[in-house]
């Protein structure tokens, strides 16, 4: 099936705030659109991912919320790949699903959940509007800027691990994907296009602790990515054991409890794999992620690693 596209205009006197991969997260959502001011004047765009039932509890709500903001001509709703039609939907949830558009294209940006193959709009198919992993490191190039979601931009920091978007200039993709709900980390991100200018903030939900403390900056060569997940075990630790990343060859201590077995019996490491320790001063207030050990890994600013208790 050939993609829908829905054509718009960006008016250069209003804002475009642009928000991707809610996954049910209604209290975040709300909390992300106080957090930027939104009211109706401004133009409004969900790339997708927006509810399903497997991530989040607030999933029905969250999807009725959004249909109700989506009457305004100013509020503009992609379809995800997460987009499923569950058996709780009603006929009404079901048909406005169903005629949205899979792209969103104005003067010069392109909005889609997943990406795109090519500059021509007409020829994509929708499933790989939907569903496209790694966009952004397959070496395209576009002429408007694109706009894209559903693969969290963590996953494209291979060194040091940030949720915050990414804007590249050289390919024209801008991912903005914070990876809520299907990272430990991750968060909502919504990132503002205002006059051609771009800015970004977030919303996370992590509770925050003022470190009593300095540390400086450590590590910072290795984020183990989705794609790179693979690692073999090197040495055995109470809380932290030493793996050895198969696709770098470098080794570094993960949580126990953050390790698995895939179908295969390959071993991956999820979420905490970074050697990245975060530089802090005593009296600065960081987000907690998770506690290991004498460990926390934390946030600041968007970016994540280690903190030393």
């Amino acid at each position: 099936m050939k993609a829908k596209v829905k054509a718009i205009e960006i008016p250069k006197d209003k804002r475009a705030i642009c928000i991707s991969d809610i996954h049910g997260s209604l209290d975040l959502f709300k909390q992300l659109l106080d957090k930027v001011n939104y009211c109706g004047d401004d133009i409004l765009i969900l790339l997708g991912d927006l509810y399903t039932k497997a991530k989040g509890d607030q999933g029905h709500a969250t999807l009725k919320f959004i249909i109700e903001l989506s009457q305004s001509k100013n509020v503009h709703v992609l379809r995800g790949n997460c987009d499923w039609v569950e058996d709780y939907l009603e006929h009404e949830e079901i048909k406005w699903l169903d005629g949205l558009p899979h792209i969103i294209e104005s003067e010069k940006f392109v909005f889609v959940h997943g990406g795109i193959s090519s500059n021509n709009l007409a020829e994509q198919e929708a499933r790989a509007c939907m569903k496209n992993d790694n966009f952004m490191e397959q070496g395209l190039m576009f002429d408007k800027y694109v706009v894209v979601g559903h693969y969290p931009t963590v996953n494209y920091t291979h060194e040091v691990p940030c949720h915050n978007p990414i804007v590249n200039e050289k390919s024209r993709i801008i991912a903005i994907d914070g990876g809520c709900i299907n990272i430990r980390s991750g968060q909502l991100n919504a990132f503002i296009i205002s006059d051609e200018k771009f800015s970004y903030t977030y919303v996370d939900g992590f509770p925050t602790i003022q470190m009593e403390k300095a540390q400086a900056a450590k590590g910072g060569e290795l984020n183990i990515t989705w794609l790179d997940r693979f690692v073999e075990f090197v040495e055995y630790g109470e809380v932290f054991s030493t793996y050895r990343h198969l696709k770098t060859g470098k080794e570094l201590d993960i949580p126990n409890s953050t390790v698995w077995k895939d179908a295969l019996g390959n071993i991956c490491s999820g979420g905490f794999g970074t050697d990245y320790f975060l530089p802090v001063n005593a009296g600065d207030e960081v987000s907690v992620v998770s506690k290991f050990g004498n460990r926390i890994f934390a946030k600041v600013n968007g970016t994540v690693g280690w903190i030393e208790l």
